[in-house]
Parts: C-alpha cells; structure tokens; sequence
C-alpha cells in the first residue's frame, strides 16, 4: 500500500460501484494512490460476469478501437506482470486466430506480444490465415479472489449492497467510480447500453492433451478454446440483447460441435459445468468524468463489452487520473 506521511492531505473517501473485474482493477489503483475505498456490489462474487468470462486477453466487442488500444496495451503489460506471481492466476500462453484471409496484422497488434503469420500449409481448411502469439489468460477461478484479496490486504472494502440510485453512494463518499455494466441502464439511465450473451461449456482437460488458445471470430458465432489448467473453457454465443441467464442446450450442442470441429482432440472431452454471463455492451466504452451539482465527483467507467479483463487495468489508471485532476480543480460557485 501506498505510504502517504504523517503530514500528506488525507485522501477522500471513493465507493466504487460494481465489484466486475473493471470495478475492482480501479478500486485497487485508487487504494494504491491512498484513498480510503469501498466496493459496493448487488452480486455475490460469483455472479458477477467477470467470474463466468474466459478471461483471455482480446480485444472484443468495445469501442472505440483507438481508446481501447492504449487501455489494452497497459492491461497487457500488467497482466504479464501478474503472471510472474504463480498465485495470481494469470499466464502467459500461446494462442492462435484464425482469420477468414490473410489481411495483414489485426488492429490491436501493437497492444500485444510479437505476433508470427502462421505458413499456409499450417493453416486449417477452410481459413485462409492464422497468427499465433503470446497472450495472458486469467483462470477465474483462481485469479478473480486474488483480485478481491489484494484489494482486501491494501486495506479496501467489499460491500453487498443492492443500489437503486448513485445519490446513495454520494451520501457516503464524496467520489464515486460507476462501473456497474449493464446496471448502469437503472442507476444513470443510460439506454444504450445492452447485454450480449454468452455461453460457455468447461470441460475437463484430457490427460496429457497440451494445446495452444484457440479464437476464431469469423462467424457469426464466435468458437473459442481456452486451456486454463485441469479445465479447458468452449465457447461461445454473442447474442444481443438477450438477457437470458438459463444455459441453452442448444447453444452447447451447437458450441460442442463447432469446436469438436475445429479440435477433434475435444471431441470425447468430460463437460463439467456450461455457463452464462451478459457482457455490458454499447456503443462506446463510456470512461468519463461529471461533476455535481453538489461538488461531488462522478466517474463512468463501464460498457466493456467482451473486453473486461482485456482493458481493465488501463481503464483503472485513467480512473485514477481523471479521479485526481477532477479533485484539483475549484469546484464552480
């Protein structure tokens, strides 16, 4: 934690809205800069969309691309610091993409590792490229209580508490970060926001099978295989606005077989559990500051879509930043 002196200014009280993985990232970067924090959720821990995610580092479903991409290269940097700690659930392992044709490097490739094109001849029929690379990959169920418990030993505090507006939160704190995702339609009113579901099916990992991430995005329906220790999570469906939490047989009949497809080697692969989240999605990953009426301090920080883990860390340090010069100003009047 971060030591202010006997003679440093005490630091005002911020609640954090939203206990997701970008709801914790900024809680952790505003302990680390001295403020006092607490973390106010409706969700148990394991509700939230943050622990159903497969959680590897890919840019997807958020804009806009030239935000996002500094927000995901500084997530990348400190994930693959995080990965240096074998209790942190993170990793660095390789995954391939494949693409409907060889159009050079993708957007986001300046935000990750060296990237290789794959040689025609390694390209699986009927893609026509693939790129390998090295990327960090979060096992939720390890890494995302070493999130709360970092949180935890910096001092912050983890509140269950269901809000029906922010003014509660203002009432406690003279700054509050909102990163309630898709409750951001009821506490802001924000109508463009929109769930995008998706389902995933853990299986367990056969013996002695090692195999690389796989990501193919150029369906409608995105495939995806995710190794993460005994468990290799299969995905997936990006349905919008579909706010069904009940896990479909259909989508897993349908997910099973698209990636028995691509991975015969899956194909006999034990199900353990098939899961459901809602991605916060809208048009615009909304991070920006408001100030009150009342002099208190308002950050959005919400609407990632797919990418939550993928850009919470850079979005946590514009948090912090937009947090301190909101607090330097003059309030007007």
């Amino acid at each position: 934690m971060t030591s202010q002196g006997t003679n440093a200014p005490a630091k005002p009280r911020v609640v954090v809205v939203g206990a997701g993985a970008i709801g914790l990232a900024a809680a952790i970067r505003l302990r680390e800069r001295g403020h006092d924090v607490e973390v106010w959720s409706k969700d148990e821990p394991g509700d939230t969309v943050s622990a159903v995610a497969a959680a590897i580092w890919y840019p997807f479903l958020a804009e806009p691309r030239e935000r996002v991409l500094g927000w995901a290269a500084a997530t990348f940097r400190q994930l693959a610091a995080f990965a240096a700690d074998p209790h942190s659930g993170v990793c660095m392992s390789e995954v391939v993409e494949l693409l409907a044709a060889d159009a050079g490097a993708p957007w986001w490739a300046s935000a990750a590792s060296a990237i290789e094109h794959l040689r025609t001849a390694d390209v699986p029929t009927p893609h026509g490229a693939a790129i390998r690379l090295q990327v960090p990959v979060c096992d939720t169920r390890v890494h995302f209580p070493w999130l709360r418990q970092r949180l935890q030993a910096l001092g912050g505090r983890l509140v269950r508490r269901h809000l029906r507006s922010l003014d509660e939160a203002f009432a406690a704190a003279p700054v509050v970060v909102h990163c309630s995702g898709l409750g951001a339609a009821s506490l802001c009113g924000d109508r463009e926001v929109h769930p995008v579901r998706g389902q995933v099916v853990c299986v367990r990992r056969p013996a002695g099978l090692q195999l690389p991430a796989l990501i193919d995005d150029t369906e409608a329906q995105p495939f995806y295989v995710i190794p993460r220790g005994d468990q290799i999570v299969l995905g997936g469906t990006a349905q919008a606005n579909d706010d069904n939490l009940a896990v479909d047989a259909r989508d897993t009949q349908s997910i099973l077989a698209g990636i028995g497809a691509r991975v015969p080697a899956l194909r006999s692969a034990a199900v353990e559990v098939v899961k459901v989240g809602l991605r916060p999605c809208r048009s615009q990953v909304r991070l920006e500051r408001e100030r009150r009426p009342d002099g208190g301090v308002l950050v959005h920080d919400y609407g990632h879509g797919g990418s939550g883990y993928t850009l919470s860390w850079g979005c946590a340090d514009e948090v912090v930043a937009l947090v301190a010069a909101a607090l330097a100003e003059k309030p007007a009047g």
